[in-house]
């Protein structure tokens, strides 16, 4: 049998969000962007305090604002190849609780199914 060279056959070399971007860039998301609630859950009514201001930065109601999830947003890929891709990216202490990972190609960091942000759009259904 015939290992491929690189991680797990993707070349080493192929471009993707480094470790230390991904960290600069989750910053970003976080202050920049409302990305977030810090510890998810599907309980029903919490995060009240995150949702009522994602509600109002994204002039919707909170109960659409609960419906919005990076794992339904257009910029979520959690295809197989980017997730060989992210698994280059140790997980961070965010990370833990949060649902799956994925990358988020519009702020290009690793963002987790669980949470969301206002850069958040509803993703194109193909015909």
């Amino acid at each position: 049998m015939m290992i491929p060279r690189g991680f797990n056959g993707l070349p080493m070399d192929e471009g993707f969000v480094t470790t230390a971007e991904n960290k600069k860039n989750y910053a970003v998301a976080v202050a920049d962007w409302n990305y977030g609630p810090e510890m998810p859950t599907n309980e029903t009514g919490a995060n009240k305090e995150f949702y009522a201001g994602l509600a109002e930065a994204m002039q919707c109601d909170e109960k659409d604002a609960r419906r919005k999830h990076c794992s339904n947003c257009e910029y979520y890929d959690n295809s197989f190849m980017t997730q060989v891709r992210i698994e280059r990216i140790p997980m961070a202490t965010y990370d833990k609780g949060a649902g799956f990972r994925g990358h988020c190609e519009k702020l290009n960091f690793i963002c987790n199914d669980m949470r969301v942000c206002q850069a958040w759009e509803d993703r194109e259904m193909d015909d």
